[in-house]
């Protein structure tokens, strides 16, 4: 079979040889990291500072294990990874001294003014990616975007921060431009709603006429407690109850993090090095079969042309030379391969380090594990019960 038209097919092969050759060539942009963790311009009163609660974040599992494999992902690794980004979350803006207590929590408290959660889209030694949201006590959303950073390899040599602690600081900072738009009045506002919102989760019959609620999870006061409200009195008590128990979670999400600092570093700056040689080679292996089909192509449509020995014979080289760039295609693919389980290796010998652990609150033994999100349901069940016994009655 013929060609109608030659010259498409040169223009074609032209083409795909550009985009092999473009591919073989990468020019990489390298930076340490860059953005600092600003402070406040001014100090606030110590009774305005606002209390931020930290989940740790989804971890951004597929359903399907198809995808799983595809994406590299250990679950394993990301789950410990959501309570480690958290965690270093809940450092960075304590180190700002912007905020009042910041804490890691199994999940969403009535206790604390500013709620963040978040979910991983990509980890590896190259990059971080997640969606981080931050919502104040009253509905109102703060935050609500994607983070990236790129590491590079200077940040894991001799490292003085995290290699990522770009991605941290540009949310800090993000939220404290937010903070400073708003007036005393309305930080005055978001404390009392976060107060309010407390005695309702112990006493919904006693202090729920204090709010109004939306659809859309929006608060708004609707009258305030007396200043000598003994009930409230008894809020703010059962209410350091949880503050020292969520301090224990907090302990306890710090030693997880400390305990796993040294083996993530590892797997990361590891995994810097595999995750660029898998994308590498994979678009290598693709470029070579590309070329190598457009050479067995134009060998074929030469020959088919020609009607000399000399031309037949350079018809044959190039078929020849097409199936020895896809040979050399496939084996770089299957050597990808072999990097990409030596990714999985590392994410599986790293989530064989996280231990459960124990720990003693007032005379209870919790273990916290998978599960610790149950356990704190559980303990604000039982200062339901506090409240309930020291008051009596939920009716006022």
């Amino acid at each position: 079979m013929k060609i109608s038209n030659p010259h498409h097919l040169t223009i074609s092969l032209l083409t795909v040889v550009c985009v092999v050759i473009s591919g073989c060539s990468t020019t990489e942009i390298v930076k340490a990291n860059s953005t600092p963790a600003l402070q406040a311009k001014e100090p606030l009163p110590l009774h305005l500072y606002l209390d931020v609660g930290i989940l740790p974040l989804q971890p951004g599992i597929p359903d399907s294990e198809d995808e799983v494999k595809k994406k590299l992902i250990i679950p394993d690794v990301r789950r410990a990874e959501s309570q480690y980004i958290a965690y270093h979350l809940k450092d960075t803006l304590e180190f700002t001294g912007n905020w009042g207590a910041v804490r890691v929590t199994p999940n969403i408290s009535n206790a604390v003014d500013i709620s963040v959660s978040g979910k991983i889209i990509q980890s590896d030694g190259e990059l971080l990616r997640a969606r981080l949201k931050a919502t104040d006590s009253t509905g109102k959303i703060w935050v609500n975007k994607e983070y990236s950073d790129q590491a590079s390899k200077f940040s894991y040599d001799g490292p003085k921060e995290d290699p990522f602690q770009d991605f941290y600081n540009d949310f800090a900072n993000d939220l404290l431009k937010y903070r400073e738009i708003l007036n005393e009045e309305k930080i005055t506002e978001i404390r009392r709603i976060s107060s309010l919102k407390y005695a309702i989760s112990l006493s919904p019959e006693a202090f729920g006429n204090y709010l109004t609620m939306s659809r859309g999870g929006n608060a708004e006061i609707n009258q305030l407690p007396a200043d000598n409200d003994r009930m409230l009195e008894r809020v703010d008590k059962i209410k350091e109850r949880e503050y020292l128990f969520v301090d224990t979670l907090d302990e306890y999400y710090g030693k997880f993090y400390r305990d796993m600092k040294a083996s993530y570093d590892e797997w990361r700056f590891a995994t810097y090095d595999e995750a660029i040689t898998l994308r590498r080679m994979q678009k290598q292996a693709r470029n070579r079969l590309l070329g190598g089909a457009a050479l067995i192509a134009g060998g074929l449509y030469a020959g088919s042309e020609s009607g000399t020995y000399a031309g037949q014979a350079a018809s044959v080289g190039s078929v020849l030379g097409g199936i020895s760039s896809i040979k050399s295609g496939l084996d770089l693919r299957k050597e990808a391969e072999i990097h990409a389980e030596s990714l999985r290796e590392l994410s599986h010998s790293l989530g064989s380090e996280i231990k459960p652990y124990v720990l003693d609150i007032e005379g209870r033994t919790i273990e916290l594990t998978g599960t610790a999100n149950a356990q704190y349901d559980q303990w604000k069940n039982i200062l339901k019960e506090i409240y309930t016994t020291e008051t009596g009655t939920l009716e006022r």
